[in-house]
């Protein structure tokens, strides 16, 4: 009996380190289990992370696509306004001014009167050749009767035939004379028209540089006395740049404002250019031709001229944002069915500024990056945001 009193403590102490042996493992297990857990986790959330890098590392992009435009395009260039004619007027003869009669801004006919001049010299001349054409005219009447008296004697024989001649020669001397002392009379009758200074055709008068008392003469690089223009019509004078020269052809219609009349579009018809371009504007000096029927277009105005012009229809444009330039020259980056870039070479026909016109190396189903980054490269993966759009300018 005691030994089996003995025994029983024995045997729980042993059942204690047989439990103990089992707890290691178990521990173990679960420890590995644990490891194992944490292990995956990270290891999922690394490969999300590197996905997720991998997929910001693909760049971002907008595309656009190149589009038509057969709306016409509107040219719009300074110009200035000239009067259908005008005069600068002188006086041809010298004088003072007696007085004037229109002032600026008067409506004149052709041939009215708008100043008279007193001419002094020239009545002085005037009178002297009056004198000399009576002293030529009296000593032709004397050559005409000794002439004939000469002519007479020689049928008698009483003078020579030598000396009949000589005085038939003197007559046509004196009758040249009579007809040199009339033209001077003439010449400075004609002169002295030009002391009434009158208009050369109907217009407006635009400047009086004269008061009475002035002293004027016929000096080219004096002050004109007046300023006459023939305001019924106008012409506009355009400098167009040469890239729009062949463009432009008599009788096409332009439309134009002016300052002084906010609002109001005045109609006009190409008439002709210089057919030169300027050596150093670079420019085609066109005329245009506008009526002007209630004088509401001034010489000298400015005007601001619109020309529309016909476009390509089966020309392709794009945004000017769309281009890169560089030591390629000038290209555009296009998407292709990948999504990977592929760059393209372009010719520019014309640059109207937000877009262009783009000649040659587009097709119109292709995909362009708008706004390009400049670490592009050909084979670059990118991804596209939103729908492609036209692009279009508005």
């Amino acid at each position: 009996m005691k030994d089996n009193i003995a025994s029983e403590p024995l045997t729980g102490a042993v059942r204690g380190r047989r439990r103990g042996l089992w707890l290691f493992p178990l521990a173990a297990v679960g420890l590995a289990l644990y490891l194992g857990f944490t292990f995956v986790q990270r290891w999922e959330a690394e490969k999300r992370l590197a996905e997720w890098t991998r997929e910001r590392a693909v760049p971002t992009v907008s595309v656009i696509s190149p589009h038509r435009d057969d709306k016409p395009q509107i040219l719009a260039l300074p110009g200035n306004i000239a009067a259908w004619n005008e005069a600068s007027i002188h006086s041809q003869v010298a004088g003072y001014v007696r007085s004037w009669r229109t002032d600026i801004g008067a409506i004149v006919k052709k041939g009215d009167i708008l100043a008279e001049v007193d001419t002094p010299e020239l009545d002085e001349r005037l009178a002297q050749a009056r004198e000399e054409l009576s002293r030529a005219e009296a000593g032709r009447a004397l050559a005409g009767v000794t002439a004939e008296r000469w002519s007479a004697l020689r049928s008698s024989a009483a003078v020579s035939k030598q000396s009949a001649d000589e005085k038939s020669s003197d007559l046509k001397v004196k009758q040249a004379d009579v007809g040199a002392a009339s033209a001077n009379l003439d010449r400075l009758k004609a002169q002295k028209q030009f002391a009434q200074i009158v208009a050369p055709f109907d217009g407006v008068v635009t400047a009086r540089n004269i008061d009475i008392g002035s002293y004027v003469g016929p000096d080219r690089a004096a002050q004109p006395l007046f300023k006459v223009a023939d305001i019924h019509a106008v012409r506009v004078y355009v400098n167009v740049p040469q890239t729009y020269a062949a463009r432009l052809t008599a009788g096409m219609q332009a439309t134009f404002t002016t300052p002084q009349w906010p609002g109001r579009k005045f109609d006009a018809r190409l008439a002709t250019t210089s057919n030169a371009i300027g050596a150093q504007s670079g420019s085609l000096l066109v005329e245009l031709d506008a009526a002007n029927p209630d004088g509401a277009l001034f010489p000298g105005s400015y005007a601001d001229v619109h020309f529309e012009l016909e476009t390509d229809p089966s020309q392709l444009r794009v945004v000017s944002s769309a281009l890169s330039v560089g030591q390629h020259g000038v290209r555009v980056a296009t998407v292709d069915a990948e999504g990977r870039v592929k760059f393209k070479t372009v010719v520019i026909a014309k640059d109207f500024g937000v877009d262009v016109a783009i000649a040659s190396g587009l097709e119109p189903q292709d995909r362009i990056i708008n706004n390009p980054p400049e670490s592009l490269a050909d084979g670059d993966k990118v991804r596209i945001s939103g729908e492609p759009s036209t692009g279009a300018a508005e």
